[in-house]
């Protein structure tokens, strides 16, 4: 037995690992597309607007693919789709070293949605029927490490670009996308087709559409729109908020919000031992969620020192990164048997809806000259999801269907 217990722990740390670092792939691609479209912005006489509406329809195909990428997981198997994706994403990257036109970056847009459509669908797929359910709590939290550290990895682009150029920047930035689909696509073993367990227990499940107007999915699309719309909000405009609010250099300003990113990725390990260990995961959520709307409060009112902001970012990354497993455990808790798939990919395009809307908010308030508002705009962000959290929660316990074991 422990022999056999120590191989299933292996295994779930492979798995764990792999599906962190294709998740991490998918933040990284989105970060490196807009970087690419600025990188040859002037060489290619791209104005800003279009790089802004390149990027809304990179995120637009992708925010509606995800739930046709749920059924497609559902009918096909995570594994493929996810391998479908990565390349897609790879492949995408690697054209901008041939394409020269406004059309062309546009089809690279679709294409690299469609690719990143896949992920949270798949990605969780996966993870419910390849990890021990002691362990799950701890892969969400990896999960969602993998996916900051991409984030991270974006801004790399740049000094690629001054190292070796554009096309072999776009080359060179390919490369992740094309190996890890081909990893995926290898590991047949470790990665459990989720379907397997699941198509007994879907024979009598709801059909997609009135499963997806069940409150409860709603409510978490909801909740996911609006978690987006603050990270991605925070995560685009900070730098020049931090620069007009405090009076700091680019650069300090460039490492507050790297400290915030770290900050955040730190709270997603230690909230994935809490999502293992506990059992009412909202409580967990809300009192991160209140947490980081208190560390910004201060920001947004413009009383602490330069000195200062670091510690509070991190504070407030560390605060909102400790709920990321518990409402990914949440989500998993609203589920039925048989619709992981569909469930993980309509759920999870409110990433996509909310990264779509958070310019439109966030970049308003630093075109009317008023940056400390972006902040009290996440602090009541960071409060309404602390609400609605507790509100799913209660709708998820009282529904009929069974939560998901796959």
């Amino acid at each position: 037995m422990p022999a056999t217990a120590s191989v299933r722990v292996g295994r779930d740390a492979r798995v764990m690992a792999l599906i962190g670092v294709a998740h991490g792939s998918s933040h990284y691609y989105q970060l490196a597309f807009v970087t690419m479209l600025l990188i040859v912005r002037d060489r290619i006489g791209l104005s800003f607007e279009q790089v802004g509406f390149l990027g809304a329809l990179f995120y637009a195909v992708s925010g509606f693919g995800q739930t046709a990428a749920g059924f497609a997981v559902d009918r096909f198997g995570a594994r493929p789709i996810l391998a479908g994706g990565l390349l897609a994403l790879g492949v995408s990257l690697g054209l901008f070293s041939v394409v020269h036109s406004f059309a062309g970056f546009a089809a690279i847009a679709v294409l690299g949605g469609l690719g990143n459509s896949v992920f949270h669908p798949a990605d969780f797929a996966l993870l419910n029927a390849s990890i021990d359910q002691k362990r799950l709590g701890r892969a969400f939290s990896i999960h969602g490490l993998g996916g900051s550290l991409g984030w991270a990895a974006g801004p790399a682009m740049y000094f690629l670009d001054g190292a070796v150029g554009p096309v072999n920047t776009a080359l060179l930035g390919a490369i992740p996308g094309l190996v890890l689909s081909v990893l995926v696509w290898g590991h047949r073993d470790s990665l459990i087709d989720h379907r397997v367990k699941a198509r007994a227990a879907a024979a009598g499940g709801p059909s997609p559409w009135s499963l997806f107007m069940q409150p409860t999915i709603l409510l978490c699309l909801v909740f996911f729109a609006l978690v987006a719309a603050n990270t991605v909000g925070i995560q685009q405009f900070a730098v020049p908020a931090f620069q007009s609010m405090f009076g700091v250099t680019q650069g300090y300003a460039a490492f507050c919000l790297i400290v915030f990113v770290v900050g955040s990725a730190s709270g997603m390990l230690l909230g994935g031992y809490f999502a293992d260990r506990m059992s009412h995961h909202e409580r967990v959520a809300a009192i991160g969620l209140v947490g980081a709307a208190a560390f910004t409060v201060p920001i947004a009112m413009l009383s602490v020192t330069p000195a200062l902001l670091p510690f509070l970012l991190f504070g407030a990354g560390f605060a909102g990164g400790t709920t990321n497993p518990s409402r990914d455990m949440i989500v998993r808790q609203a589920t039925p048997p048989g619709a992981s798939g569909k469930v993980y990919g309509f759920v999870y395009s409110g990433l996509d809806i909310g990264s779509f809307l958070a310019p439109l908010v966030f970049g308003q308030a630093m075109n009317l000259g008023h940056p400390a508002t972006m902040f009290w705009i996440a602090i009541g962000l960071y409060l309404a999801n602390a609400t609605l959290v507790t509100v799913i929660r209660q709708a998820s316990g009282t529904r009929s269907v069974p939560a998901a074991a796959e």
